[in-house]
């Protein structure tokens, strides 16, 4: 007889062993699948502090090809007083190129939303015909912040290709140091 009461504590005992891994392995279930969800936010983090920094070197695009219409203009009325003078308009045209691509960088590349994008040098000159400023993009979710950072170069284009319509803006933009923060 008390052979069955010990039966009885047995089929608890393995009962219970049963349920603890069954909790157990139900608790590894649930902190992969936390891994891997965190993980798959990261990532999208990331890429969408990436967008930021694509989204700053697509409006930098547009002021290039703005700036050097612009500086055309200048330097083809400064050739309308003095026709001979085709270096006088080449520095013209230089410059004026340099100042708007100056006086509008910042209020093109900013980016005040998520992500957010800020130069952060803020000495916006050419050195010779380069511009090159460094920007951050910031991305922030509830649980999660990536920072990417580049530094975004300007180049002056060439007075002769704006002039003779061969002009190419992506020639005078590019990324460099791009560089996953974390």
């Amino acid at each position: 007889m008390n052979n069955k009461g010990s039966t009885m504590v047995l089929l608890v005992i393995a009962m219970a062993v049963i349920m603890a891994l069954g909790v157990s392995i139900l608790n590894i279930a649930m902190i992969q699948y936390n891994i891997r969800n965190y993980n798959t936010e990261a990532k999208q983090a990331f890429y969408k502090a990436e967008d930021g920094l694509n989204k700053a070197f697509s409006n930098v695009y547009t002021l290039i090809e703005k700036a050097s219409f612009s500086a055309i203009d200048e330097a083809e009325e400064y050739l309308n007083l003095y026709p001979l003078d085709e270096s006088g308009a080449e520095s013209i045209f230089c410059a004026h190129f340099k100042n708007y691509v100056t006086v509008n960088f910042k209020n093109r590349t900013e980016i005040n939303s998520n992500p957010t994008v800020k130069i952060t040098e803020q000495n916006l000159l050419f050195s010779g015909n380069r511009l090159t400023a460094h920007l951050t993009s910031i991305y922030r979710t509830g649980k999660i912040e990536k920072h990417v950072e580049a530094d975004i170069i300007v180049v002056v284009p060439s007075y002769s290709d704006v002039k003779n319509n061969v002009f190419e803006a992506a020639d005078c933009i590019m990324f460099d140091n791009w560089i996953n923060v974390n």
